[in-house]
């Protein structure tokens, strides 16, 4: 089979499929597969693929079409530039959440402990370690898949683990156990913040990733709950608190939230796409 000829056969079966973006997304796995650029798609479709390299492209095409996650087909996502392993068990980095680390350079310069709540795949805690080199970073999730997938993308990306610590952890559990007592600067986390109402509404791919990950409890409020419930035993004094959230509503839940317990210092931001994605809460 030609080249172009494969390409027509992937993009038809994912726009019977119902996938939205049937050409991109077929572009994206031929070129994985084949280990070509996207362009040469176009400037060599006459090229003869072999079968095993056919079976290998419509494998993956197949895979595509039951709504699993193009990311997880290809084992990778980019994140701030740095490409993170990704695979089926844990949350796909998004690139609104890169407003986190925007946020964190301009509101906590040069912080020496950081904490990444959740860290998944270690998106925003490797991320900035890469940012602020001299900090101790401590990265932390309750998945064992989580653990392992982060422990890669630190030896990939960072290279070494001098000035990380990576940790099974339900959120502030069992901290000072694994690094002795001590105060972060910086504390930063994505959390589960989907209601239930929400996940229902969720796209296919999306209800592909773990659950966990994802659903924050009836009102998509619990981990929000969780954090602030405990994170003044662990925050310093002039520290700083950035939490993804889904949206302008969620905000202002979130802030009333740790103004219950005794913050009164919050900055709402917004990612790239001018949607709120988030606050931050300094404590003075």
């Amino acid at each position: 089979m030609k080249l172009f000829d494969l390409f027509k056969e992937a993009v038809k079966i994912l726009s019977v499929s119902g996938i939205e973006t049937p050409k991109t997304d077929a572009e994206i796995i031929i070129s994985n597969a084949l280990s070509i650029d996207r362009v040469q798609i176009y400037l060599n479709r006459n090229l003869e693929v072999g079968e095993e390299d056919i079976k290998k492209v419509i494998s993956m095409v197949e895979k595509r079409k039951d709504f699993t996650p193009l990311e997880y087909i290809i084992g990778y996502k980019y994140f701030w530039g740095y490409k993170f392993k990704v695979r089926e068990g844990v949350l796909i980095p998004r690139f609104d959440t890169e407003a986190v680390i925007e946020v964190a350079k301009n509101i906590c310069p040069n912080p020496r402990y950081i904490l990444d709540i959740g860290t998944g795949t270690g998106a925003i805690g490797i991320t900035l370690k890469k940012i602020f080199p001299s900090s101790y970073v401590v990265m932390c999730d309750i998945s064992e898949i989580a653990i392992d997938v982060c422990k890669e993308n630190v030896k990939d990306i960072l290279g070494n683990t001098d000035g990380v610590e990576i940790i099974k952890s339900d959120v502030f559990e069992d901290i000072w156990e694994y690094i002795g007592w001590g105060r972060f600067d910086l504390i930063v986390s994505n959390p589960p913040y989907i209601s239930i109402k929400d996940y229902q509404n969720l796209p296919n791919d999306v209800k592909k990733e773990p659950i966990i990950a994802l659903f924050g409890g009836v009102s998509g409020l619990d981990f929000y709950i969780r954090i602030a419930d405990k994170v003044k035993d662990f925050i310093r004094k002039n520290g700083r608190i950035i939490l993804e959230v889904g949206d302008e509503k969620q905000a202002e839940k979130v802030k009333k939230i740790f103004y219950l317990k005794g913050f009164r210092n919050f900055i709402t931001f917004k990612d790239i796409n001018s949607k709120v994605r988030g606050v931050a809460i300094l404590n003075y």
